[in-house]
This record gives structure tokens, sequence and C-alpha cells, in this order.
């Protein structure tokens, strides 16, 4: 019984402590178990940037390599572009532009069409000569009418050629007015002079049309030209009054 009264105590010291221990071992685990929460917290959010950080840096990746090809094909582009810069420029300076200008009027395409004109006129004479008849065959009974009517439609000529060669557009419209009042008459006449039975037989040897077509192109031309010109010279002069 005397040890009892010992032991008994002592147990309880012993328990005493043991509580005590356990207690303080219990508010270290909450405390070790709370930080390990927040650490683990932190390391999520750690991973969720680097993840984000990483998705940016690939999609950079993939619009750097998008530029790069969209920038290698505006360079070949470029590069090509140039080539048939350079390839035109030498094919252009070795050709010769046809233009025939009078104060900037274009007429190239007119004048082309009425040398041709004046071609196949010439062909049609020639069939006249003694020559092409075999220097004995007989003249055809319209030939002096032919002749005549064939030489008329090119012996006003000259009055285009003076008002190119001057450069006069007023000239030029007159020239061609003319030319082109002779040509709608020679179809018209009715005179017994022939001129109409002449082209008409020879419409598919000097079909008028394509000339007449011309010289109207010449005048419509030199017409606008004339009045654009006119009008900036009234402008000039009432910006030198004003």
């Amino acid at each position: 019984m005397g040890i009892l009264i010992y032991l008994v105590p002592a147990f309880a010291l012993w328990a005493l402590i043991a509580t005590g221990l356990a207690f303080v071992r219990g508010r270290q685990l909450r405390a070790e178990s709370g930080e390990l929460a927040s650490t683990q917290d932190s390391l999520g959010r750690y991973q969720a940037a680097l993840s984000q950080l990483k998705a940016r840096a690939a999609a950079t990746t993939l619009e750097l390599e998008s530029l790069q090809r969209s920038y290698a094909v505006l360079k070949q582009s470029l590069e090509q572009h140039e080539q048939n810069a350079s390839e035109q420029q030498a094919a252009a300076a070795g050709q010769v532009i046809p233009m025939v200008l009078v104060q900037r009027l274009d007429i190239a395409s007119e004048i082309g069409t009425l040398f041709a004109h004046v071609a196949r006129v010439a062909r049609s004479l020639r069939r006249y000569s003694a020559y092409s008849r075999g220097h004995n065959a007989p003249e055809p009974t319209t030939a002096r009418y032919d002749l005549h009517w064939l030489a008329d439609c090119l012996h006003s000529f000259d009055q285009i050629g003076h008002a190119l060669v001057r450069g006069n557009v007023a000239a030029l419209i007159t020239a061609c007015q003319d030319l082109l009042s002779m040509y709608e008459h020679y179809l018209k006449d009715g005179s017994g002079y022939n001129s109409r039975d002449t082209f008409q037989r020879l419409s598919n040897d000097v079909p008028l049309s394509e000339a007449t077509d011309a010289i109207r192109s010449i005048i419509v031309k030199a017409t606008l030209a004339q009045d654009v010109r006119d009008a900036v010279q009234d402008d000039e002069v009432a910006a030198n009054v004003g």
C-alpha cells in the first residue's frame, strides 16, 4: 500500500505530462499541416502560371513561324515583281513604240489605217497601167473614171500632212472634215461622173469605210484636245484677271 501511494501520483504526473506533450505536438502538427497546405497552394499557383507562360510561349512561337513564312512569301513575291519589272524594262528598251503626237494627241492607230488605205488605192491604180494590161490589152471602159476617182481620193491627203508637220490641231480638224465630206459624197454622187459606181465596184479592194472611220476618230480626238486646251487657256486668263 505504501508503494501505491507513490505510484498513483507518479502515474498521474506522467499522464499529465504526456497529455501536455500530446497537446503541444498536436499544435505543431496542425501548424505544419497549415504550412504544407499553404506551400501546396502556392506551388499550384506557380504551376498554373508556368503553364500559362508555356502556352503563351507556344503561341508566340507559332506566330513567329507564321510571320517568318509570310515574310518569305512577300520577299519571294517582291523579288519576282522586281525581276518581271526588269524584264519588261529590258523588253521595252528594245522596242519602238509607234506614236504620232500632235500637241499630246495620239493618233498613231488612225494614221496607220490611212497609210493602209493609201496602199490599197495604189494597188488598185496599178491595174490600169500598160504594164499590168500586158501592153496591148484593151483598156477597160471604166478606166478613165476609175483612175480619176482613185487619184482624187488621195489628192487632199497633203493637207493632213501639212497639219501634222506644223502640229496645228485646228488645221488637222479642217483637213479631216474636208476629206470626210469628200469621201461621203463619193457614195452619194448621182451626177453621172460615176464616183459612186467606181467605189461600189471596188469596195472589196478599196473600202472607204475604214478610212472614214479613222478620219472621224481623228476629228473627235482633235476636237476634244482643242476643247481641253481652250478651257485651260480660259482658266489661265481668268486666274490672271482675278
